[in-house]
């Protein structure tokens, strides 16, 4: 008789077992994914800006336009390079994410009666970095540190030059920046809690500024956005705070370089200033809390989150989001830049 080989019976392997400790990994996992992706986009970001500058300076000596010393064409580089830097590498992370462009701006509009308000809590918040940046600053040297990035160059200027300089400083970084930043990083993190993302959003957009003058600054600042952004659902805040401080930061530079004041004048006009900023600030919380008392709690009521991202506790979160590739390396890049900003200048 003949024989037919029948194969063997072979059982199905047991399906996974789904407890809470399995959906939780998996969780963390999906997280540090997107927060690898983020590093990556961040660390183009900055590449990007970097090598730009480059290719135009050489670019600039290639048809014979000398740099140095002209403010023109360090201003346009400036522009070129940051617009080229946050839209490229952003559109392409946007591309592969899946996250959708829209819900990077979030809100186009914004109820003056809550705009306002929250402008001038943001612009409070601004000052009061703006005297720790400054106290970090001065202190520092102490240690016998001293920072040799992040200066503005406001002297001898034109007024195209000023011009330029407005637009290169304060209008084209406030919405670079913010773009990435709070568009992109902290709008894609949202879903894991709002607090966390406006945190983690902070310390990337100060360890990406890489020099000492501005870290501790900008990552107090990356606060004040992240937080105005958040209770309004719109960008649109954090793009203009970011516009004024910038604006109000270079005009005061340009006043010292250029002695077009006195001394006691333009110290009288930046602590009137700031001020009024911190006053006005306290007045606009002060007025919000009165009229709606949940808007200051970063829960996530009204924005729940994703599904199975409450099983995350805020350790397995930064866990997550810190210790992968596209973090470790662009951390790693940030931190070597400060150190090297820090060191002595040989004359």
């Amino acid at each position: 008789m003949q024989q037919y080989p029948y194969p063997a019976y072979r059982q199905a392997p047991p399906r996974p077992v789904i407890t809470e400790e399995y959906v939780r990994r998996c969780e963390q996992k999906k997280l540090r994914k997107q927060s690898n992706g983020l590093g990556f986009l961040i660390l183009t970001y900055y590449s990007t800006l970097q090598i730009f500058a480059i290719v135009l300076v050489l670019f600039y000596r290639f048809t014979g336009i000398d740099v140095t010393g002209n403010h023109v064409a360090e201003y346009l580089l400036d522009i070129a390079a940051s617009v080229f830097a946050s839209l490229i590498p952003a559109l392409v992370y946007l591309f592969a994410s899946g996250f959708k462009l829209r819900d990077s701006f979030g809100k186009t509009h914004v109820r003056p009666m809550k705009l306002i308000p929250v402008l001038l809590i943001g612009m409070g918040l601004s000052m009061v970095a703006n005297g720790a940046a400054d106290m970090f600053i001065k202190n520092i040297s102490l240690f016998g540190l001293e920072n040799h990035a992040g200066s503005i160059q406001m002297d001898a200027l034109s007024p195209f030059e000023i011009i330029l300089s407005v637009i290169a400083i304060a209008v084209v970084p406030a919405f670079a920046e913010e773009f990435v930043f709070r568009g992109i990083v902290m709008g894609s993190l949202k879903k894991y809690g709002r607090a966390f993302a406006v945190v983690v959003s902070s310390i990337m957009f100060g360890a990406m500024h890489s020099n000492t003058t501005q870290i501790v600054f900008a990552f107090l600042l990356g606060l004040a956005f992240g937080f105005v952004d958040i209770v309004t659902d719109s960008i649109l805040p954090s793009v203009i705070i970011h516009f004024i401080n910038n604006f109000y930061a270079t005009m005061m530079e340009l006043l010292t370089k250029n002695n077009i004041l006195d001394q006691y004048t333009t110290y009288t006009i930046y602590f009137a200033i700031t001020a009024l900023f911190c006053v006005g600030g306290i007045l606009a919380f002060i007025y919000l809390i009165k009229t709606d008392k949940e808007m200051f709690r970063l829960t996530d009521k009204e924005k729940p989150l994703k599904p199975y991202a409450e099983t995350l506790s805020l350790k397995d979160k930064y866990h997550a989001f810190f210790i992968n590739a596209g973090m470790i390396i662009s951390c790693s890049v940030f931190l070597l830049m400060t150190i090297a900003n820090l060191l002595p200048v040989s004359e």
